[in-house]
């Protein structure tokens, strides 16, 4: 199969170097998927492995590749799969069906773990290992309803992992709504190599239930009150090769015209990114 590639990330980064990550949008059919997605000027996307699985009990991967094709767009990511826990995830296999087939640049992967770190940095590795044959990073992102609350935490499972193709998905949503500054991340750089972006109050709007704050209440870029301007300059400063994802999940976002999202998303991602080339 062949699809198109997006170029390398570049400093400072434009919005065609996001991927479009699946939950910006509810469960569309494919096809409007892809399709918002180009068309508010998106080249990378992301699908959830959990709903691929569903979507391929009545697809074939064939069909993917044909709307690849007429979207001008490739899979850059999949999310989210488990892979510190006793037991294996079930979706494992079903992600290594996809990285085989569309080669995504990551695979993103979510705690709990069991045990120790060096528990969690084994189990980690073993699926590393098991994804690197496709050149596939296995991106770890802390989720502070989880015990792999902050990027410290992931930091140091990936440190004990030591594998190459082991590193971590920084969701800014996640960082504040542990109460961290920016300073937190002075020293993690080295082990974040996507940076995720969303909007979104600095008092949490659903303490009661982090997770479900998460799965609501995010902002489109420059709409809600982080420094996304002072999180991009950071990074530009200190891991200038990363690689990004844009992911804002609202219950009002996905109620309204998917086209109309996307391209809200994009011109908000636009003037952010606008913004953080200019002198402070």
């Amino acid at each position: 199969m062949t699809s198109p590639v997006a170029s390398p990330p570049s400093t400072p980064p434009v919005v065609t170097d996001f991927t479009f990550s699946f939950n910006c949008l509810a469960e569309v059919p494919m096809e409007i998927r892809l399709a918002a997605a180009r068309d508010a000027g998106f080249v990378d996307v992301g699908l959830s492995v959990r709903w691929m699985k569903q979507w391929l009990q009545t697809h074939e991967l064939t069909e993917l590749d044909q709307m690849l094709e007429q979207y001008g767009v490739r899979i850059a990511e999949l999310e989210a799969i488990r892979v510190m826990g006793e037991e294996v995830d079930p979706l494992e296999d079903v992600a290594a069906l996809l990285a085989e087939y569309l080669r995504p640049d990551r695979l993103q992967a979510v705690g709990p773990y069991s045990g120790s770190n060096e528990d969690a940095a084994l189990r980690a590795s073993r699926v590393a290992d098991r994804f690197a044959q496709w050149d596939v990073d296995v991106v770890l992102e802390p989720l502070p309803f989880t015990n792999m609350k902050t990027p410290s935490n992931a930091a140091s499972i990936i440190h004990f992992a030591n594998r190459d193709n082991l590193s971590m998905c920084l969701d800014v949503w996640h960082l504040y709504r542990m109460g961290l500054p920016l300073t937190h991340l002075e020293d993690l750089w080295p082990y974040i190599s996507t940076l995720q972006l969303n909007d979104g109050t600095l008092a949490c709007e659903y303490p009661e239930d982090l997770r479900e704050d998460c799965l609501r209440n995010r902002r489109i870029p420059g709409l809600g009150e982080f420094d996304l301007v002072g999180l991009i300059r950071e990074r530009n400063a200190h891991r200038p090769d990363s690689t990004f994802s844009i992911e804002v999940i609202s219950t009002e976002l996905k109620a309204q015209d998917p086209f109309l999202t996307a391209r809200q998303i994009a011109e908000g991602l636009d003037a952010v990114l606008t913004a953080s080339r200019t002198d402070s």
